[in-house]
């Protein structure tokens, strides 16, 4: 099962990081469909706004109520963020298989 994901999902998915993400959820034991992105383009203000887009991904733990923001564009990676909090209990602890 994927991640359930809203906004502009676009973006993580041609890039690849959506997948990235369940990857590194399963690689430490999360179940995909407990976890929602929420994906929103960043705004660019003043005359020295760059191209390059930049986005937020709020990461969220359905089961747990655990969420987080994180940045994401050309010199963000998300995705490594959110396996070190995977890693630490930001977002719990994976549920025992068969619950």
């Amino acid at each position: 099962m994927t991640v359930h994901c809203e906004g502009d999902c676009h973006v993580i998915e041609q890039l690849g990081e959506k997948q990235d993400f369940e990857s590194e959820l399963s690689r430490f034991g999360f179940k995909h469909e407990h976890f929602t992105l929420h994906v929103v383009p960043a705004e660019r203000k003043g005359p020295r706004a760059t191209p390059e887009q930049e986005y937020s991904v709020t990461v969220a733990n359905v089961i747990t109520e655990q969420q987080r923001v994180y940045r994401g564009g050309p010199r963000s990676e998300w995705v490594p963020e959110v396996a070190r909090d995977l890693a630490t209990g930001v977002f719990g602890w994976p549920l025992l298989r068969g619950m």
